[in-house]
């Protein structure tokens, strides 16, 4: 079972948008662009709120099996008067083997029997909140989809009662993927983390982790009977100092220290193991250490510390390489939050694979704040995490987390129907009911509103050509734009042609400082130019100024016949194909033309176009490697 659609209406600023995650480029990884204050971290609560696991519920503010609490759900704006509901509607897919499991959990429990014949491939719950004057009246979870079904000696299906339909939905979410949130802050790794009731609510976030990993270890351990109660059995509630001295004679300090080695075993086992295949570092000779430590007792009253006898105790993270120790809070920014992401990740999967619910992992502005390299080095890694039936969705601002090959997973955020002031007081002074956060797939958003760069900017940034410095020193064209990079790139991968760099300009008047640095260095270098009356006038400047004699100089039409524009190359069989792939209603635009060859190239999905689109480039590609001398 996994989600498909999400529906969200009236949470925060989202007025009613939805957002499908169906992977369809070989990865279950789905990411969200968008400006800040966009309304992404929203969007992603609003997932969350449908389903939260219990170790991520709290950290929201919200009871367990919450998330954001109901009253922070309201728009703002309204928030004293809003009457109606707030909703996340989730439609999910189920498979064979998700039918029956239901069926004979209804069957088992209810004595109910579900028509397997009938049984809808989707089902749709909602999750909504009923407010009245801005206060909650109700909370309802509720099952939309219809289910013949038949008890006792009944022959003949009917449809379900209210009652029924509760039991059904009851079965149903219990195979539903659990959503897991991580915010920013989590990423903080402690100190020390507190494995009694006490600290706040990221010991709380922590203790999960830790009992996530003594799950893994397989032996039955838990943080209650193994751990707390040793230190807490009756003889031991006594003042700190008799503590001291009685629990320096016990032997559940070995007992405690056992359950402590084998969580380091587990945690060595499993983080360097996967930290060695995704990142390809040795990682031999280095181990978790899980040390504890117990505290004298402290509670909070009104506000102020207070001492009791029951005794308190932390657990501290280290790394131990040879002889040496560091504590994981101690080290760089980026090994804390690359441990703490494989912390919260591998043993959540590992405790699915062994008969749990998958997940749905969300992370708000993933390593925001690493060097490009970092960022880079996590974004590999998300397929590792979102592989069988798990699901990793991100939001992000950074063109080092956007993945080509994504695309058709990656959504645009707003938080207006039209594109964003450039004053930041009028930023700031935005009126809160103006607010509609709207979620968009890349594609279809960049065809609605092409003018609208800055909210799409990083994956233009992304997906942006950077020649190399050493291009230069190779056989090289220099075209006139990024247009016609892009096509005879694609024609030199489709056609698995002759090998040589092209750089693009910035127009066909721009080109003196590569023409002087090309003729000075003596370089191996054709001047590609548009057919038209301005790219033939700049061939003569530069032939006349810099003295590039007349085989380093090309005009498109020189190249093809007929062409005097990179597009021209296109016939329309060509032209048909991009317009069916963009899903575009009339034939596409020169910045569509681009965006295609540049999607295409960067999601390395290179396919013919056509016939007479492959004699054409492959005329000009021939050419121009007769004229570099290369083959």
């Amino acid at each position: 079972m996994r989600y498909k659609t999400f529906r969200i209406q009236n949470f925060k600023g989202i007025k009613d948008t939805s957002v499908e995650l169906l992977g369809v480029a070989g990865a279950n990884v789905f990411a969200f662009v968008g400006l800040n204050e966009s309304g992404k971290t929203t969007v992603l609560e609003a997932i969350h709120s449908f389903a939260p696991d219990n170790a991520t519920s709290e950290l929201l503010g919200g009871e367990e099996g919450v998330g954001v609490p109901f009253k922070e759900r309201v728009p703002r704006h309204l928030i004293s008067e809003f009457s109606g509901d707030v909703s996340v509607m989730a439609t999910l897919v189920v498979t064979g083997e998700d039918k029956k499991q239901i069926a004979e959990a209804v069957l088992a429990k209810n004595d109910l029997i579900i028509n397997l014949d009938e049984f809808p491939d989707e089902i749709v719950l909602e999750r909504h909140q009923r407010f009245t004057d801005g206060d909650l009246e109700k909370s309802y979870f509720t099952l939309r989809s219809a289910f013949e079904v038949k008890s006792g000696k009944q022959r003949k299906w009917r449809a379900h009662t209210v009652l029924e339909k509760a039991m059904i939905r009851d079965q149903i979410f219990k195979l539903c993927p659990r959503i897991a949130y991580f915010p920013t802050f989590v990423f903080d790794f402690p100190s020390s983390i507190f494995l009694t009731d006490r600290g706040g609510v990221v010991d709380r976030f922590y203790r999960q982790v830790f009992q996530d990993i003594l799950d893994y270890d397989g032996r039955g351990h838990t943080i209650e009977k193994d751990i707390v109660r040793r230190v807490r059995r009756e003889d031991l509630v006594v003042p700190w100092l008799s503590f001291l001295n009685d629990w320096s004679r016990n032997d559940d300090r070995d007992k405690i220290q056992h359950v402590m080695d084998r969580a380091s075993a587990a945690v060595s086992k499993l983080v360097f193991g996967r930290w060695n295949k995704i990142f390809r570092e040795d990682t031999r000779g280095k181990e978790v250490a899980i040390t504890y430590e117990i505290v004298e007792g402290e509670r909070i009253e009104n506000g102020n510390p207070i001492k009791t006898n029951e005794h308190d105790i932390r657990v501290k993270f280290q790394i131990r390489d040879g002889t040496r120790r560091f504590d994981v809070n101690d080290r760089s920014l980026g090994f804390r939050w690359f441990f703490s992401f494989m912390l919260f990740t591998q043993f959540r999967v590992a405790r699915s694979e062994a008969g749990q619910p998958p997940l749905l992992f969300l992370f708000d502005e993933p390593a925001s704040n690493l060097h490009a390299a970092a960022q880079q080095k996590l974004i590999e890694s998300f397929p590792e995490i979102a592989k069988a039936s798990h699901v990793l969705a991100y939001s992000t601002h950074s063109h080092y987390m956007i993945e080509p090959k994504w695309l058709e997973q990656t959504f645009i955020v707003t938080n207006r129907a039209d594109a964003p002031s450039k004053s930041v007081l009028d930023e700031v002074s935005l009126d809160d009911e103006s607010l509609d956060v709207q979620i968009s797939s890349y594609r279809s958003f960049v065809d609605q509103h092409p003018n609208q760069t800055s909210y799409f900017q990083p994956i233009l940034d992304r997906l942006d050509v950077v020649p190399s410095k050493f291009d230069v020193d190779r056989p090289s064209v220099v075209v006139e734009g990024k247009s016609d990079y892009y096509v005879l790139r694609y024609a030199q991968v489709l056609l698995d042609g002759p090998e040589f760099c092209m750089i693009p300009g910035l127009g066909a008047g721009t080109f003196g400082a590569l023409a002087a640095l090309h003729v000075g260095w003596n370089l191996n270098f054709v001047f590609l130019l548009d057919g038209d009356k301005a790219g033939k006038t700049e061939l003569q400047r530069y032939a006349d100024d810099f003295g590039i004699a007349p085989d380093r100089l090309a005009s498109l039409s020189e190249l093809s016949e007929g062409t005097i524009v990179i597009e021209d190359l296109l016939d329309e069989e060509a032209k048909a194909a991009i317009k069916s792939e963009l899903n575009l209603a009339s034939a596409p635009s020169k910045p569509q033309i681009r965006r295609f060859f540049q999607e295409r190239l960067a999601s390395n999905r290179v396919v013919s176009l056509g016939p007479v689109f492959q004699e054409r480039v492959q005329a000009v590609l021939t050419k121009l490697a007769a004229a570099l001398n290369v083959h």
